[in-house]
């Protein structure tokens, strides 16, 4: 049985310059929103926000919330990963370990190793193409389902370098785009891949996590240690520091608005936007964010978008707002030493006060979380693999992100 709520609107004021006004924040303590770690947003034909969370499933309407968990509906699991809409106004949901769920507005039917011939519980991303098919990305291959019939891809049966699917984006009912977990970024024309990696093709990062089609064909990925790519044809440019402006290279969601703005959820600087040739940053240290890590991200129109974090819930950012402003500066208030990592790190921070922290690696996933941390205390990495890591500091009413990078000791 579902769960309808009265909106309960918190306006978090940081500041009292112009654009303090233009970030609204919802969490699970000023909302029904039931996390605060929001995986994925998705806006449907209504207008309607779809939030997943790692408890489940919330509906915003901009007045009323409707909330969806394996207490309150037949949904198979509440860790949400993606949330898409067919032509008919079904959602698919994506969930961590119950499959992937249909939601017509009534009734949950549930797709699982059980009772389908999809690959894998664990599923990551869907996307549906102009003929309904649906492409479905899991932890042991890519997936298809045109309603009926279930196909597959993996390393036993196609050229895929890799099991792990992060992400897919379908073109036409012929061109699919996939991005994996450690694999490299694959074109698909028909059932024939082309494969995009580091060592091959000059893609900058092997994994990509999420991937938008824009109105003139450009596909934008987002990389958690390539940056930004823009790939058309046979070709990736990417968007890194030594390159642009971009504040960071690690990302793991990207939006597109219908006037081509590119918006990123990063791990460590908040929300960075492409604008022009240039790119603007929206985070702890010189906005209202309450959090630097964004796990997704979703353009409702121009200029409005909507940002899920780790750890703060989701934050509505209405750029109108600014009073003209194009620049919001930033300002460093917490550092990590040594980063690069061999054994130990230490967070100091003349602002902040240190309360928990978390560390994921490079795909998102939680590999340490300790609540009774404190400014200067002594982190033990000598368990980690070498490779990059993300840190959340959570303080007194806001959460940092900084990227950092374990090394051989």
């Amino acid at each position: 049985m579902k769960k309808i709520f009265p909106l309960l609107l918190f306006l978090i004021v940081f500041f009292a310059d112009g654009f303090s006004q233009a970030f609204v924040n919802f969490t699970r303590f000023n909302s029904p929103l039931p996390d605060n770690s929001v995986r994925s947003i998705a806006i449907d034909a209504q207008g309607r926000k779809w939030f997943g969370t790692d408890y489940g499933v919330a509906v915003y309407d901009d007045t009323n919330w409707t909330v969806y968990t394996t207490v309150s509906s037949n949904i198979s699991d509440n860790s949400i990963k993606c949330i898409r809409f067919d032509a008919a106004g079904n959602a698919w949901v994506c969930t961590q370990l119950g499959g992937i769920n249909k939601f017509d507005g009534t009734t949950w039917t549930v797709y699982n190793t059980s009772n389908s011939d999809i690959t894998s519980d664990a599923v990551r991303y869907v996307d549906i193409d102009a003929n309904d098919v649906k492409w479905i990305c899991t932890d042991n291959g890519l997936n298809s389902f045109d309603n009926t019939n279930w196909l597959y891809w993996d390393m036993s049966n196609s050229s895929l370098p890799v099991n792990s699917m992060g992400c897919v984006a379908a073109e036409n009912d012929s061109s699919r785009f996939v991005g994996t977990v450690n694999g490299g970024f694959l074109t698909m024309e028909d059932t024939t891949f082309a494969l995009y990696n580091i060592t091959n093709q000059g893609f900058p990062d092997n994994s990509t996590l999420d991937i938008r089609i824009d109105k003139y064909g450009y596909k934008w990925c987002a990389t958690p240690a390539g940056g930004l790519v823009r790939f058309y044809g046979t070709t990736g440019y990417p968007f890194n520091l030594s390159n642009s402006t971009i504040p960071s290279e690690s990302f793991d969601a990207v939006a597109v608005d219908t006037l081509g703005n590119v918006y990123l959820g990063s791990f460590d600087k908040g929300v960075v936007k492409k604008h022009g040739n240039g790119f603007l940053t929206y985070n702890t240290s010189n906005s209202p964010m309450p959090d630097d890590l964004v796990y997704s991200i979703a353009a409702e129109s121009p200029g409005i978008i909507w940002a899920g974090t780790s750890l703060e819930g989701v934050v509505r950012i209405d750029e109108s707002l600014f009073q003209g402003m194009n620049y919001i500066p930033s300002s460093s208030t917490i550092s990590v030493y040594p980063n690069p990592v061999k054994i130990f790190f230490k967070i100091t921070s003349s602002q902040m006060n240190v309360k928990s922290i978390r560390i994921f690696n490079s795909q998102g996933q939680l590999m340490m979380e300790e609540n009774n941390c404190s400014t200067n205390d002594v982190i033990d990495m000598s368990g980690f693999a070498v490779g990059i890591y993300f840190l959340s500091i959570v303080g007194d009413e806001k959460a940092v992100s900084k990227r950092i990078i374990k090394i051989e000791h």
